[in-house]
């Protein structure tokens, strides 16, 4: 009986009704020499003798019939029935004895991996990866017994038994077989996938790796490294370092996640001899199975050990858009109907959601872009006035249409593109046709005009005098307690009370905007024209006073001058920032740092990373962020960008403006001197303004995290962070019936579903410019060679130049690994992105322009910077020794 209940991994042709998906692949493999841990697997005649001997198929069969697509509650109940039976069912002596004896066969006593390989038997082709267990570190007979048992009950969640119904499998037509292997002593873990799964290109692999066990990568709880490479040559083309802050680790009792030391947070995790070996076998596995492979492996005793091969079923061919993200990637709103002049890119919105954005996030983000998109443009006659889509979801990421944009600006407004080229990303060129004035144009939108010079002043000036009202609103709500009002009330306050006034001074932050960046591009070609140096606009407009996000970083470094005053440095460098933290406050010796520090947070502390993304706590919500911060001024030392690089900055300016107006006529200098007000008064309203409107939104994040709270304790969601992977129509519906139930809405199936696909999205790499159908367009800026490197060319945005060593970043929780001097290379950043730059070197940006923040804050503190560089976080390695020189607007990479 035994031979019908298990079977070695490595028996003759074990077919996929027997063996399920996993273990006949695994089977295969073995027979073909690849370098599969040995096992066995128990197969599914063990599975159904269980389901007969217990009565579990007339439970099954009750519960199929309560399941309602329309209402997802209904798997949740029916998946709960349906497991507790399983898991309260007698497993019989016959598959017991087998159990123990293939046990006995690996090694009795041995760590092993059990693993769930589900079958439909009339679908082979239909995809359950990631549907059902996996348990790891497994070790005893009994525990190997309850990790089978829990496989078998783990075919009937609430997620394959929808998935299931989708795809219109009945509950007789699919079974589980489990796969039963020793465990690789994995120093490292990762995917692989035999072709770019990104861009479709069938000449390069990719693959994630990461410390330990591979289980913290596919959960989704670590950044791996992320390595493109040359099919052909095995050449790593392009090597992404992720965080990798901690790992899956084989502890006493299973398997935990651990800290990463840091040392090996920064350490690259393959070698080029071991990416060549992964390279070796994907040729293989690609050769075995006929098509392209997604492949799960291990690095054991310096041996690749393969765990797992299914065909790619995210694949896109390059020129097809997006691939399909696992669980639920279309959320709304959806997209409108495109316009032949839509291109899509990540100028502005780029700067706000650097990464790929939630659910909720982008319900509200999109409304919001639509709204303020369209207000700015009030007035413009054009036969497309009103009908554009102005942002849109792809690859993840939010992208504005920068194609419309221009297009309105031009074709509609009768503008030449030169004058607002340098403020954009390069996506669309300047070409004799958009680059001229259209005067019939010009005329008839000369109320536009009129209201961009006058009404759009005034409304800056008024919002610059609301900021004390903006303040006393906030603080005031901050000081309440939430306890009282029900969800609805809370919900009602934030939408039209708090989310009115930010949509209110939004409009005249964007007037600010918009003047800046008109005044900003003034003054360079008065300063190109009329003193032969375009780039002396960046040192006239740096080192202004009054700029609020300025005061971070001294106010930081003054915390942590008082910290070492107080004699607690080594509390702070020692243990986590949190216990730092709480420690701090039952210390009575620590009180004036506290004093100061809670001062901070009133001024600062709607502050955070990624501020348009809902989902990460302000500093105010999380202040164990500032005192990571602050102990990283500590280490620092002497290498801390102090206060005064922005006395240097300020000074530097002013010499500027002196020998400016050394060289000009009278009349040319009362010019000067008016351009240069304009900016500086501009830039100064578009920072604080955003100071402003982010401090604006902290009630409204408060009332979500109330909600997300109230809602975990009822028992709707699995955890607070759920909430933000709604959208706001759920949250409405909710309210409105008052319950979850009521509604006929799952909230944690939709979570654990749509967290799935945001998760498929984190580190990968996405295009810069989407055509108007949303297809990836190739755009690379125009490189040149040196005698030491490819030279990346991009906007010059802070004056100076500095050789160092890149720290490439792609997430805020991986800014930790920046180390005093090193050159920041990312995506882009914003005002919670300011303690860093006192650290760096230089600064690389991928998006934004000579006005955007880190354009600013570099010239506030001396360092060198360039921005608008497409893919450099791409093309720049970590750890890369890289010149930038930002003065020409350079970044050479130094072979």
């Amino acid at each position: 009986m035994q031979t019908q209940l298990i079977a070695p991994l490595d028996a003759p042709a074990l077919p996929l009704h027997l063996a399920g998906g996993k273990g006949a692949n695994l089977n295969s493999l073995l027979a073909d020499g690849f370098p599969v841990p040995p096992g066995f697997v128990v197969l599914t005649t063990a599975y159904r003798r269980f389901v007969a001997a217990n009565g579990l198929a007339e439970v099954i069969a009750v519960q199929w019939t309560v399941c309602d697509p329309a209402q997802p509650d209904t798997f949740e109940a029916a998946s709960h029935q349906v497991r507790r039976a399983f898991l309260a069912g007698e497993v019989d002596e016959e598959i017991v004895a087998a159990l123990r004896a293939g046990y006995a066969q690996l090694d009795p006593g041995a760590s092993v991996a059990v693993r769930s390989s589900a079958t439909a038997e009339d679908l082979p082709e239909a995809s359950f990866a990631g549907q059902q267990d996996t348990y790891l570190n497994v070790r005893g007979e009994q525990a190997l017994l309850e990790a089978v048992q829990r496989c078998w009950a783990s075919l009937w969640t609430a997620r394959a038994m929808a998935y299931r119904l989708r795809q219109g499998i009945a509950p007789d037509d699919v079974s589980l077989a489990v796969v039963v292997q020793l465990m690789a002593p994995a120093t490292a873990a990762g995917v692989l996938f035999t072709v770019n799964p990104v861009s479709g290109d069938a000449g390069e692999m990719v693959i994630n790796a990461t410390w330990g066990l591979g289980e913290a990568l596919v959960s989704g709880h670590v950044t791996p490294d992320s390595y493109i490479v040359d099919k052909s040559t095995a050449a790593i083309k392009q090597a992404d370092l992720g965080s990798k802050l901690v790992m899956t680790a084989a502890t006493d009792a299973g398997t935990a996640e651990v800290p990463v030391t840091p040392e090996l947070q920064t350490r690259q995790v393959l070698d080029a001899r071991q990416v060549a070996k992964l390279v070796r076998w994907g040729h293989a596995l690609e050769q075995h199975f006929g098509k392209p492979q997604d492949v799960e492996w291990a690095i054991a005793e310096g041996e690749v050990a393969l765990l797992q091969a299914r065909p790619i079923t995210t694949l896109a061919a390059a020129d097809d858009g997006p691939p399909s993200a696992p669980g639920d990637d279309a959320w709304p709103p959806h997209d409108l109907r495109p316009q032949p002049f839509d291109l899509w890119t990540t100028y502005d919105v780029g700067e706000r959601w650097p990464e790929p954005v939630t659910p909720f996030s982008w319900s509200t983000g999109y409304a919001m872009i639509q709204q303020n998109m369209d207000e700015t443009l009030e007035g413009l006659k054009a036969p497309y006035a009103g009908k554009i889509q102005w942002s849109k979801r792809a690859f993840g990421h939010v992208y504005l249409n920068e194609g419309a944009l221009t297009f309105a600006y031009t074709d509609g407004l009768g503008m030449p593109m030169g004058m607002i080229a340098p403020s954009m990303s390069g996506a669309v060129p300047v070409t004799p046709e958009n680059n001229r004035y259209q005067w019939s144009k010009l005329l008839r939108h000369l109320p536009f005009f009129l209201r961009s010079f006058t009404q759009w002043e005034n409304n800056v000036n008024r919002y610059v005098a609301d900021f004390p009202q903006i303040d006393q609103w906030v603080d005031a709500f901050m000081a309440r307690d939430l306890a009282h009002p029900t969800d609805q009330e809370l919900w009602s306050e934030a939408q039209e009370v708090w989310l009115h006034r930010a949509m209110h001074y939004m409009r005249a932050h964007s007037n600010a905007t918009s003047l800046s960046l008109r005044a900003y591009t003034d003054l360079e070609e008065f300063a190109a024209r009329r003193l032969g140096d375009r780039s002396l606009a960046t040192t006239l407009s740096g080192g202004l006073s009054g700029v609020i996000a300025a005061e971070i970083v001294p106010t930081l470094w003054q915390l942590a001058q008082q910290i070492e005053e107080l004699g607690l440095k080594n509390l702070l460098l020692e243990q986590p920032a949190a216990a730092a933290l709480a420690t701090l406050h039952n210390l009575p010796t620590a009180q004036p740092f506290l004093v100061q520090f809670n001062a901070f947070l009133a001024r600062h502390g709607h502050r955070c990373m990624s501020e348009a993304e809902w989902l990460h706590p302000r500093w105010v919500e999380a202040p164990e962020l500032v005192i990571d911060s602050i102990a990283g001024y500590l280490r620092a030392g002497e290498h801390f960008r102090s206060n005064e690089a922005g006395a240097q900055a300020e000074q530097a300016r002013l010499q500027a403006t002196a020998m400016v107006e050394r060289r000009l006529n009278p009349l040319r200098r009362a010019q000067f001197r008016s351009l240069l007000q304009r900016v500086q008064r501009f830039m100064l309203a578009r920072d604080n303004g955003q100071h402003y409107l982010v401090k604006l939104m902290l009630p409204v994040r408060r009332v979500y995290a109330t909600l997300a709270d109230r809602w975990t304790s009822r028992g709707w969601l699995a955890q607070p962070k759920d909430f933000f992977y709604l959208v706001m129509e759920e949250v409405e519906a909710v309210l409105a019936a008052t319950t979850a139930q009521a509604a006929g809405l799952n909230l944690r199936a939709i979570a654990e579903q749509r967290r799935q696909a945001h998760r498929f999205w984190l580190g990968r790499p996405m295009p810069d410019v989407l055509d108007a159908q949303g297809r990836p367009v190739t755009f690379t800026a125009a490189n040149e060679q040196s005698a030491e490197g490819t030279v990346l060319v991009g906007l010059a945005a802070s004056r100076g130049q500095v050789t160092g060593t890149a720290r490439v970043v792609l997430t805020p929780q991986e800014a930790a690994r920046i180390r005093p001097g090193e050159i920041l290379v990312t995506r882009s950043t914003d005002p919670g992105w300011t303690p860093v730059f006192a650290i760096i070197g230089a600064a690389v940006i991928e998006i934004g322009s000579t006005l955007s923040h880190a354009a600013i804050v570099a010239r506030e503190y001396g360092l060198p910077a360039v921005v608008n560089i497409p893919q450099a976080t791409q093309l720049i390695r970590d750890g890369q020794t890289v010149r930038v020189d930002g003065n020409s607007g350079r970044v050479t990479l130094i072979e």
